[in-house]
């Protein structure tokens, strides 16, 4: 008797290539998984729901993963990296010339104390604005989508909208002033993470969750496929083929998680005194056994 398919709830910003490979080409189905895909539409309700069970696994900037530990009785760990060379570019409202145009000005971001949030802060310190002297204020809209409604209706005039949204910032007449490179040129991309509570019992779900998806990575990185994984892409994220094509790009050799990038992002979080609940040893927020086991 066939064993009975398991439900894996996944919530992520983006799908990655590996991940829309592995799903149009039945992968976790050869596992014995049924991947639930939820877009979600800020970080605050993504990790939240991740610590309550209401998602077993989630796609997510490392910071989450920092900010998130040891709050609501939860904690978290970084699995797989899901992304790499990652592009966050500082986008403005077109009456913004420079930097300085900025002072004073209320700013688009996901939750103020996570992510690129910091990353944009970050940006701004080193163009002489500092958030602490009350140079600019910071506006929680949520996701990369919902920051550009908010810059195109005016009410915030600066954002980090990484792609497909920078495409959609420019066509709407936004100006790119930089992007992370200039401060941070060694961020990650993003992590699967995971609830150690949930993965203390369905070690074998997440085991084969990544064996499929690690499977979905080298089908697409073989160049025999990549015409068809940018048409993939393309129609699952509704974007066009040349997104599709720098989404591919960000697609990691072998998700292996980046834990120098790792290290980056606890010491940007340090940096602005919201060192993590569970301390400041990076090692309490990854674990690689389950990337090793996948990869057999």
């Amino acid at each position: 008797m066939a064993a009975a398919t398991k439900q894996i709830r996944l919530i992520v910003f983006n799908s990655d290539a590996g991940l829309i490979v592995a799903r149009s080409r039945g992968l976790f189905a050869r596992e014995g998984l049924d991947v639930e895909v939820t877009a979600t539409p800020n970080s605050t309700d993504q990790m939240r729901g991740l610590g309550a069970g209401s998602w077993e696994i989630a796609s997510t900037a490392f910071d989450n993963v920092l900010g998130w530990s040891g709050r609501e009785r939860a904690e978290f760990a970084a699995v797989a990296q899901a992304a790499q060379g990652i592009l966050l570019p500082v986008y403005v409202r077109p009456e913004i010339k420079t930097w300085d145009g900025l002072r004073g000005k209320p700013l688009a971001v996901d939750a103020v104390d996570t992510a690129y949030a910091l990353v944009l802060r970050r940006i701004l310190l080193a163009h002489g604005l500092d958030l602490n002297r009350g140079d600019y204020q910071l506006v929680a809209c949520g996701a990369t989508g919902k920051r550009l409604e908010s810059m195109s209706r005016g009410e915030t005039f600066a954002g980090v909208l990484n792609p497909p949204w920078d495409a959609k910032a420019a066509a709407a007449g936004h100006v790119r002033l930089g992007d992370h490179r200039e401060a941070l040129p060694n961020y990650p991309g993003g992590v699967y993470a995971v609830s150690r509570g949930w993965v203390a019992s369905h070690r074998e779900e997440l085991i084969g969750f990544l064996r499929a998806w690690l499977a979905g990575l080298r089908w697409a990185h073989d160049p025999s496929n990549r015409e068809e994984t940018i048409e993939l892409v393309a129609a699952d994220q509704e974007m066009s083929p040349q997104a599709a094509a720098a989404r591919l790009a960000q697609l990691p050799k072998d998700g292996s998680l980046d834990l120098a990038g790792l290290q980056s992002v606890l010491d940007l979080r340090l940096l602005f005194n919201f060192a993590p609940k569970l301390g400041g040893d990076l090692k309490r927020y990854y674990d690689l056994e389950y990337h090793h086991a996948a990869r057999g």
